[in-house]
């Protein structure tokens, strides 16, 4: 696991806080994004058995109902922070580093459950914040991992698919198969990471993320560029990559469309059309056959639409959990 370093648990981290020098500087970047929303955001721990150290974000009301981000596959926590303003005043946030990226650790998802691994260590969280059913935010990697909540646990209020959500198929766009390759996938990141890492962030971005990034701060890329050198991440990541599926093919837990039709519990999509991973049509015959949900296409907008330049999403987001 990451690092092997001892972390504060209990109360909120500064920079400081973090024995290696990556982290402290992945901290750091953190802290300047927050700043640059004017956001008073809380960095902490908690010691898990499922995966060890999960690191979270939180703010906002504390007599507020609990709003849990769940971000995506290759974006850590802090990518939800231009969304939290919209949510600070009136509810409780909480938005966790999945085990491998951002400040969580860096486990090995091989020769694992992953249906099992993916959500107990989010039990295990909410478990010690004593939280029984918060509303769910999910994007990507992050809405599967609310499915799981929803349909194995009955852990969730009201549920929010923000950008395409895992769960709905297994067909993975060209890139995704590849790096399910064990071997493709340590080249093709070596690749993807080659020259400046501010300027491989920005393109990331842009080529799977966003059509507009007009909105995004720079603060934002210099995070993502400081994850890159977090100790153990690539290996966790690859690791994660090779275990979601299998020469090309998605793990079969990338689609449960049957499963996820019998969730009764309020259920919004918000689509964006040109989302990289999905087109909005894959996501529509689901929404039709749930009991308790709705569909929001978003013309032009991209895989995480808060990060696009306009307030749709962020709306839509305010008026569900209202």
């Amino acid at each position: 696991m990451s690092g092997g370093t001892t972390v504060p648990e209990d109360r909120a981290l500064s920079p400081d806080d973090w024995p290696h020098p990556a982290e402290r500087r992945y901290a750091d970047a953190q802290a300047r994004l927050a700043d640059h929303y004017d956001l008073a955001v809380e960095s902490r721990v908690t010691e898990t058995d499922a995966a060890g150290r999960v690191h979270y974000l939180t703010g906002g009301n504390p007599d507020g109902d609990p709003v849990l981000l769940l971000h995506g596959v290759g974006t850590p926590a802090a990518t939800w922070l231009p969304l939290f303003p919209a949510l600070t005043d009136e509810y409780r946030v909480y938005a966790p580093d999945r085990p491998g990226l951002g400040l969580s650790a860096a486990p090995s998802y091989r020769d694992r459950d992953l249906r099992s691994f993916l959500v107990t260590y989010l039990l295990e969280l909410l478990d010690d914040l004593g939280i029984d059913r918060p509303h769910m935010v999910g994007n990507s990697h992050g809405g599967l991992q609310s499915f799981l909540l929803a349909i194995d646990h009955d852990r969730v209020d009201r549920l929010q698919l923000v950008g395409a959500p895992g769960g709905v198929s297994r067909d993975l766009p060209l890139l995704f198969r590849l790096l399910t390759v064990r071997g493709l996938n340590r080249v093709l990141l070596w690749l993807l990471n080659r020259g400046d890492p501010v300027e491989n962030a920005r393109q990331s971005m842009q080529r799977v993320n966003v059509v507009d990034g007009s909105a995004i701060p720079e603060a934002l890329y210099e995070l993502l560029a400081a994850g890159q050198a977090l100790p153990g991440r690539p290996e966790s990541q690859r690791s994660l990559a090779t275990a979601q599926g299998s020469y090309g093919r998605a793990h079969p837990l990338f689609d449960i469309r049957n499963e996820i039709v019998r969730i009764d519990r309020p259920t919004q999509f918000v689509w964006g059309t040109e989302d990289a991973f999905y087109p909005p049509a894959v996501g529509r015959p689901v929404t039709e056959k749930m009991s308790h949900a709705e569909f929001h296409e978003l013309p032009g907008y991209g895989h995480t639409p808060w990060l696009e330049p306009n307030d749709d999403a962020v709306t839509l987001v305010r008026e569900f959990l209202a």
